[in-house]
C-alpha cells in the first residue's frame, strides 16, 4: 500500500508539471541573487558593500567566468573601477539569466555608460542605475525582456 501511494504521488506530481529545482538551477539563482546584491550596492554608491557582495559571489563558484568578473569588482579600489568591472559582471549575469531565469529578470540599458552603454539585470521594472548611482539614479530603461 505504501509503495502504491508513493508511485501515485510521483505520477501525480509529474503529470501536473511539478519538478523540483535542479542543483544547477538553484546554483544559478544563488549567483543571480548575489549579482543583484552587488548591483544594489553600486546603485546606492556603497563601495564597501559592493566589494563584500562581489567577494561572496566570487567565492561561491570560483571556477566560473561570472565569479572571475565578480572578483574584479571585489578588488576595485574605488567606485569608478567597481562600476567598470561591473559591466563585465553584468554581461555574464545576463547570459546566466537567459539560460535559467527566463522571464524573472529585465535587462536594463543605460546609453550614457562609456563604451557603447551599459546593461544590467533587474528583478523588477524600476530603473536603479548601478553605473551612476546618485548622479543619475534613473538613467536608462528596459533593453529587452
Amino acid at each position: 500500500m505504501k509503495q502504491y501511494l508513493t508511485l501515485l504521488t510521483a505520477f501525480t506530481l509529474s503529470v501536473f508539471g511539478f519538478h523540483p529545482a535542479s542543483a544547477e538551477e538553484e546554483h544559478a539563482e544563488h549567483m543571480l541573487k548575489g549579482y543583484l546584491d552587488v548591483a544594489k550596492a553600486l546603485y546606492e554608491d556603497d563601495l564597501a558593500t559592493a566589494r563584500k557582495e562581489a567577494q561572496a559571489l566570487a567565492k561561491h563558484d570560483s571556477d566560473s567566468v561570472l565569479a572571475g568578473s565578480a572578483q574584479k569588482v571585489a578588488n576595485a579600489q574605488d567606485i569608478v573601477a567597481a562600476r567598470s568591472a561591473f559591466k563585465t559582471l553584468s554581461a555574464e549575469a545576463i547570459k546566466l539569466a537567459e539560460g535559467h531565469g527566463e522571464g524573472e529578470y529585465t535587462v536594463m540599458h543605460c546609453p550614457m555608460v562609456k563604451g557603447g552603454g551599459g546593461d544590467w539585470l533587474s528583478a523588477d521594472a524600476e530603473v536603479n542605475n548601478p553605473y551612476f548611482g546618485a548622479r543619475m539614479p534613473h538613467c536608462g530603461g528596459p533593453a529587452k525582456k
